[in-house]
């Protein structure tokens, strides 16, 4: 029995510690998931000026993808990121870039998220929710600025955006 026990009890802490906390966050009235009290940012701070010159809050940060990419639906609409000066940066696809701008502030998930730079590091701070499931995750994503790049590397991939000063054109 006691050794049941001692095999059971760090199984139960591991699951414990390994879950992630969800957030039920409420939608406003034209069904944009928005951010309140019980649900919102870690990220507090406002970017410094030292900050504000590792990255350009004047620039599309646009996702380029491997020459070696043959998944062309996915090429034509890459993910879009523009960093303010205020910590918020906002993420889109190209193909609905700007479509949701009338009802979709800041404090909407759905806009993007806040970040924060220290040293050549960037992370990103959002919301995001698993498929069919009603329930809200928190999820801090880091990268690394080279330039006018910032790479974004995970156990599985490598997403690298390039700082470009025009959008690209949506291939029909």
């Amino acid at each position: 029995m006691v050794k049941k026990i001692i095999l059971i009890f760090p199984l139960l802490l591991s699951i414990c510690g390994c879950g992630q906390k969800l957030y039920k966050i409420e939608r406003d009235r034209y069904g944009e998931p928005i951010l309140n009290d019980k649900a919102k940012y870690s990220f507090t701070e406002i970017p410094t000026l030292e900050d504000l010159k590792k990255i350009d809050t004047t620039a599309y940060y646009i996702q380029v993808f491997p020459d070696n990419l043959d998944r062309e639906e996915i090429k034509k609409n890459p993910r879009i990121i523009i960093f303010h000066n205020d910590g918020f940066f906002k993420n889109e696809s190209l193909l609905y870039f700007g479509k949701f701008d009338q009802h979709r502030g800041k404090n909407s998930v759905y806009y993007g998220g806040k970040y924060r730079i220290n040293e050549n590091i960037i992370q990103l701070e959002q919301f995001g929710k698993y498929p069919g499931y009603k329930k809200w995750y928190r999820r801090i994503s880091e990268g690394k600025i080279e330039g006018d790049k910032i790479i974004f590397t995970d156990k599985n991939s490598v997403t690298v955006f390039e700082k470009r000063k025009e959008l690209p054109k949506i291939e029909e």
